[in-house]
Parts: C-alpha cells; structure tokens; sequence
C-alpha cells in the first residue's frame, strides 16, 4: 500500500525541549543517541533539523550510510514509513538525496530490497522532478539505472513541471549511454 504521494513536510512545529536536544544531537553527529531516539518513538522521525529535512535527511547528505540504514530499520519497526516521504526545504526526500549523492545501497535501503516502498520514486520535488531526476542531473548513471527499473514505461516520472523529460536531462549532462546500459 502506497502512501500519499504528495511531498510532506512536517504541520506541528516541535518546539519543546526534547526536540531541540534532538536536534543537537543530529547537528553533532551524535548518531548512536539519534538511533536510540529514533528506535524508541516515531514523533522524532518528522523533527525537522535547521532546513535540512529530518535527521534521515541529514544522515544521507553527510553519507553515513550506517546510520542511515540504522534510522530506516527504526522507522520501519515503528511503522512510520510515511516520514521516508518528508521532504526538506528544497523539496527533497531522502530518497531524493540518496540518488543524487549516487547512494545506491542507500535507494535500495530506503525503498526496500525487494522495492517495497518503490513508489518513493514516484514522489516529486517542488520542480516536479524525481528521484530519477536528480540521478541523471548528478551524472550519477548506476543509481538512476537501478531506480529506472521499478518504473521503466511510467512517463509520470520522466517529466518534470517544465515538460522537461530526463532524456533532455541526460543529454544536457552528456549521459548518452543510459538507455543502452539498461537495456544490456
């Protein structure tokens, strides 16, 4: 079951002293504590850290792809996937994050092994782009190889806001080799 597709942010404003502590800890890198958190109560999933998205978001920018796998098991045990889909102030999710970065074991961990929580892909930024988008505007061609497979004929998530397909974006960052490689 696919959540809403709609980009979220967070309603509520934490503005309590748990929160600023957790967001402390998140600025300090303090991750085995942000895990701990993470594992104990959902509310801290959606806690937004000084514009950069949540702590997931935070942990996948700095490439800490243990903790970041870490974070995604708690929020899975906790059964709050919906926070996968929060995005920052740019409109990013994390997912967004982890393919412009060229994370794959990262994609992979966010939307499942087996693509259980695929349609994370489906969500769009402000400028209508993809996960797939930032992939192929980062010249970052494995990760975009991988998350094109869930979704190889769905145009929904090949064009931007713009009508600006990832074929133009793809030739605008000279990646002509990426059709070809997915059909190898």
């Amino acid at each position: 079951m696919a959540p809403n597709l709609f980009p979220t942010r967070v309603a509520q404003s934490f503005n309590d002293h748990e929160a600023l502590d957790f967001r402390r800890l998140v600025m300090e890198d303090k991750w085995e504590e942000v895990i701990e958190i993470y594992n104990a109560d959902s509310k801290f999933h959606k806690i937004e850290i000084k514009g950069r998205g949540t702590a997931l978001h935070v942990a996948v920018s700095n490439g800490c792809k243990k903790e970041v796998k870490s974070l995604v098991r708690a929020i899975e045990k906790l059964g709050d996937e919906t926070s996968l889909g929060m995005v920052n102030e740019k409109g990013a999710t994390p997912l967004h994050l982890a393919a412009y970065r060229g994370f794959t074991d990262l994609c992979e961990c966010i939307i499942g092994e087996y693509g259980e929580r695929k349609y994370l892909i489906q969500i769009k930024n402000a400028n209508g782009e993809t996960p797939l988008f930032w992939a192929v505007r980062a010249r970052k061609r494995l990760v975009f190889v991988y998350l094109q497979q869930f979704y190889p004929y769905d145009i929904n998530v090949a064009i931007n806001n713009n009508d600006t397909s990832i074929l133009h974006v793809a030739i605008q960052s000279e990646m002509f080799d990426l059709r070809s490689d997915h059909e190898h």
